[in-house]
């Protein structure tokens, strides 16, 4: 499906309500995914040749814009020149109402804003899930999802971490602790030195020093753990100790003890006795009276789930027959994992199993495969964006814009703004305020330089401290980097990234945005206008009543029920000589009360051809066929006016008059807007529409 404005433009002509104009923006919202199929084989124009075809109140307008548009509306091969002459008019139009929108400051609205950035988040979330779809990180992601290592960590902080708050590093804030790291994993491969002694002295963080292995994780796959990490797990062979890993918050070493391949996913229950390391005997032996007291039940035909709820002292799953859902290998402490994963069948449990939370009974009630590509997909790009990995993710997708645009980056400045990032940190004023001017070339882009300072620009407006709207920003900067020069290098990618991705939305954006202008300034003088211009909507109407004239007599008046037949003698004579209006008002005002039951009438008014009232069809169209009045009224009459094929008012067609005088407003204000703007159309340029 293709969505354009101007052959649905029905923008000048065919949308004669903001209702049915809104809708088609709202669909073109909703469908920006189906569009991305069909938008972009429309333009053809070289990168060099883009000459402006006409001017618009100064404002260029550049034949691929104005090919994108028209080549949605004609498929064909040939191009009538009628039928381009005719869209020029509608285009212009379509441009003049933009322009007066402008003048009206319309584009500077926070509606307009909100709406416009989140066109535009929609646009680049749909063009992200799609260029992840043939990512080789998200498989090799999945492939180390399956895979499990039993592993132990050693993590040395760098300095700034016990600041209690952020902060921001240059390479050279992490030589220090980066030596110490290397000296703790050469005494680590010596022999004889356990790594567990090592975590007591150099580790940071006193759960890792005082448990009862030092530094002990446990099974991990890779979802579980940070990309960079999981990289060096998968790369360092059982036995052995990684390298050193860097991190935001400083360095790990990890010591692989073991690895297996996934076994799926359980669901299982358990019981749990809670007891401390420190138990006393007495303690221990309670503990060991209610576990064979729950093994006998449990022989004897009782519900585990029953049991649970007795005895369990997990609070969290007791009430729930001690039912922990389904999870995978690893996730539980490794003496449940062990435990757990060795049960063969369903309804099978396990011996008491102790933990360092006491004493449990496990019940198997399921086990089934790890979850697919397809169904961890989301799952794994989110994790991707989050943790540093944004730009690898679509590194293919940035690959084929940069090759589509002819992207080059300049190599000299770029090394600039590293150098600098040895020293300063990419977001400091300090930075920002030496390169804000520079207009040095970052890189080019359809032939067109990007300068350092847009860079700069963008930098500070993006800066998430200032609650970017940027949906590359969101996605990334949820976790990033802090060392200088590799944040540099992030929000360079990210830049450019938003660059290309802009550049290949370019029309599509100038579309929605023109649209959304159009919508508001024609809301604003042609539809409000009509719908509200009571007197405008009488004098167009009196100009030319015939036009709206009827195929068949219409009565226009009030039915009125009544419960009395001696009441309604003297309503009637009460009213003979009013009109309609001062009829209904009279008898409203004394025989209807605010308690329907006390009123002695029932008013309906409506404009009615035959068929659509019994009274009105026997009082009026003489149809022979008698009315049947509801059985707590004795009778009816009517007031009003006969109306054989013209109506009374504008009221009587409003609907058709309103739509009317909107086209006549609308062409009024065309009319003033040609006027108001200049305009220049190079037709000779136009030939090279293809």
């Amino acid at each position: 499906m293709k969505y354009n404005f101007l052959k649905h433009y029905s923008f000048i002509v065919r949308y004669k309500s903001k209702k049915q104009f809104r809708l088609y923006i709202i669909n073109m919202k909703k469908n920006v995914v189906a569009f991305f199929m069909t938008a972009f084989a429309t333009v053809a124009v070289a990168q060099n040749t883009d000459p402006v075809v006409m001017k618009i109140n100064g404002k260029d307008i550049k034949l691929s814009e104005f090919e994108y548009i028209y080549n949605k509306n004609n498929n064909e091969n040939a191009i009538d020149k009628r039928a381009l002459d005719e869209y020029l008019t509608l285009f212009c139009n379509f441009k003049l109402s933009v322009a007066e929108a402008e003048a009206q400051g319309l584009d500077t609205t926070a509606t307009f804003r909100k709406e416009l950035d989140e066109y535009h988040d929609d646009i680049t979330k749909s063009y992200l899930s799609t260029a992840a779809e043939d990512s080789a990180l998200i498989d090799a992601t999945y492939r180390r999802a399956n895979e499990f290592s039993e592993i132990s960590a050693l993590f040395v902080n760098f300095p700034q971490l016990t600041s209690g708050s952020s902060f921001t590093m240059t390479p050279a804030d992490t030589v220090e602790t980066y030596n110490k790291v290397v000296g703790i994993r050469n005494q680590a491969l010596k022999k004889g030195v356990k790594f567990e002694d090592l975590v007591k002295t150099y580790s940071y963080g006193e759960q890792d020093k005082t448990s009862d292995r030092p530094g002990y994780i446990g099974w991990m796959s890779g979802m579980r753990l940070a990309p960079i990490l999981e990289l060096a797990l998968a790369n360092t062979p059982v036995g052995k100790i990684s390298a050193p890993i860097r991190t935001p918050q400083g360095y790990y070493l990890i010591k692989i003890h073991d690895r297996k391949k996934d076994l799926g996913e359980v669901h299982a229950a358990h019981i749990l006795l809670r007891l401390d390391a420190d138990a006393d005997t007495v303690q221990v032996a309670d503990v060991n009276a209610k576990l064979a007291e729950i093994q006998q039940r449990l022989k004897a035909g009782d519900s585990f789930a029953e049991l649970a709820k007795e005895y369990s002292q997990d609070t969290g799953t007791a009430q729930n027959g001690g039912d922990l859902s389904w999870f995978g290998f690893g996730q539980m402490v490794s003496e449940f994992n062990t435990a757990v994963y060795a049960l063969k069948d369903s309804g099978d449990v396990s011996l008491p199993v102790k933990t360092r939370f006491g004493y449990h009974l496990i019940q198997l009630l399921g086990k089934r495969p790890d979850p697919s590509l397809a169904q961890l997909r989301h799952n794994i790009e989110d994790k991707l964006e989050s943790t540093g990995y944004l730009p690898a993710l679509y590194q293919p997708s940035i690959n084929e814009l940069k090759a589509e645009y002819g992207f080059q980056q300049n190599a000299a400045t770029v090394g600039k703004l590293q150098s600098a990032a040895q020293t300063v940190y990419p977001t400091d004023s300090l930075f920002l305020a030496q390169f804000g001017s520079d207009n040095e070339t970052l890189f080019t882009v359809q032939n067109q330089p990007v300068k350092v300072s847009e860079f700069i620009a963008w930098l500070q407006e993006k800066n998430p401290a200032r609650n970017s709207n940027n949906i590359l920003f969101r996605l990334k900067d949820r976790n990033t980097f802090n060392l200088s020069t590799e944040a540099l290098q992030e929000k360079l990618d990210l830049f450019t990234f938003q660059k290309l991705i802009d550049l290949k939305f370019n029309h599509l954006m100038q579309e929605y945005r023109d649209g959304i202008l159009l919508f508001a300034v024609k809301n604003n003088d042609v539809w409000e206008k009509a719908q509200n211009d009571t007197e405008g909507l009488e004098k167009f109407f009196a100009a030319d009543p015939a036009k709206y004239a009827w195929d068949e007599p219409h009565w226009k008046g009030y039915i009125v029920l009544t419960k009395d037949a001696k009441a309604q003698k003297k309503m009637q004579k009460a009213i003979k000589n009013m009109s309609c209006e001062d009829a209904a008002a009279y008898l409203k005002a004394n025989y209807v009360n605010a308690n329907d039951s006390l009123s002695l009438i029932k008013i309906e008014k409506g404009l009615f051809t035959k068929g659509q009232s019994q009274f009105v069809d026997e009082e009026i169209f003489k149809t022979g066929k008698k009315a049947e009045l509801p059985k707590e009224y004795a009778g009816y009459f009517l007031t009003g006016k006969y109306l054989p094929d013209i109506p009374e008012s504008y009221a009587d067609v409003k609907g058709l008059v309103v739509t009317d005088y909107q086209d006549y407003l609308e062409v009024e204000w065309l009319k003033q807007l040609n006027a108001k703007y200049p305009i220049i159309i190079y037709r000779e340029r136009l030939e090279h529409i293809k």
